[in-house]
């Protein structure tokens, strides 16, 4: 697979891709909300008519996520392929600990932690080192071999399909890690059958509301699914999941808990993805570029990248 081509803008990405129907509610029909995405590649993303939650279109194939998850993905996102970098470890630990602050009415002593989507594994090892029973799930394997090597983790290295854990957790959490998969429902709903009677699901999602950003800047190739807090909440729904009422939801930052009436499809009592296109900005790539409001983002991401790497 040609490396440059995911990160050279304006070229095609190379992928071919496919034709898929909505993971939440199975509708087929789609409007589009854009046509590229933040590297000003052509990217199209579409809303579902029926339930609004967006998606990549076409949707690459499996063998096209295995691959770029395999070669690509790391040092398309991190700058890296063979290890964390300072940088990365540095915003992680910070992360694991707001993450262990906003859990703690449900750590209890003994409780057992499943990271999905666990990376290199930082915010297991602070709940390692807290006491708790811990078990990650990470399908690349640099990242893998460095929780284990470097803290001493137990980490399943496979993509979530291919997994089985023993028995149930009481805390699992998935930051950013559902908007990568094909079938983001059907790994919530796998999760869900992780968990203990009393236990809590965390799971967090970029934020998809319309904003002032022009609209291209939010999609990128890795994310496959794009999340209102609405979307995820249904979503939730479907998978047999309800926010915890001891948590607030934050957006798209949702505690989760087995739901009492089990799996239920939301009623759509009218196309909620229908016009959905308007609410986000036109803005052009050629009008951004020329006007120079790339500037600021630019600075914004150098000034996070210099404080994550100093820490």
């Amino acid at each position: 697979m040609p490396v440059a081509q995911y990160f050279i803008p304006f070229i095609p990405y190379p992928y071919k891709g496919e034709e898929i129907a909505c993971d939440l509610c199975g509708c087929s029909e789609f409007e589009v909300i854009c046509e590229h995405d933040r590297r000003f590649k052509r990217l199209r993303t579409v809303a579902c008519i029926r339930c609004g939650l967006m998606r990549t279109h076409p949707m690459p194939t499996e063998a096209e996520i295995i691959e770029y998850y395999s070669s690509i993905y790391r040092l398309d996102y991190g700058l890296t392929s063979s290890k964390p970098s300072r940088r990365h470890l540095n915003r992680a630990r910070r992360q694991a600990t707001d993450r262990m602050n906003l859990l703690a009415p449900v750590l209890k002593p003994g409780a057992r932690i499943l990271d999905f989507g666990c990376g290199a594994g930082v915010f297991l090892s602070h709940a390692k080192s807290a006491g708790f029973k811990t078990l990650g799930i990470e399908p690349g394997t640099p990242f893998a071999r460095f929780g284990r090597e470097e803290f001493g983790l137990d980490i399943i290295n496979d993509i979530w399909e291919n997994v089985e854990v023993p028995g149930e957790f009481d805390v699992i959490t998935a930051i950013e890690v559902v908007e990568h998969l094909r079938r983001p429902v059907n790994a919530m709903r796998w999760l869900r059958d992780k968990l203990a009677e009393n236990g809590v699901i965390y799971i967090t999602v970029p934020n998809m509301l319309p904003s002032d950003k022009e609209t291209f800047r939010l999609f990128h190739f890795a994310h496959l699914y794009q999340f209102t807090p609405k979307t995820l909440e249904w979503a939730g729904a479907a998978a047999g999941l309800e926010p915890d009422p001891r948590f607030e939801p934050d957006g798209t930052k949702i505690v989760f808990r087995k739901a009492s009436k089990g799996e239920e499809l939301p009623s759509f009592d009218r196309n909620h993805g229908e016009g959905l296109q308007e609410q986000y900005p036109k803005a052009s790539v050629s009008a951004f570029l020329i006007n120079g409001r790339w500037l600021q983002p630019m600075k914004n991401r150098l000034t996070k990248t210099i404080r994550d790497t100093i820490g």
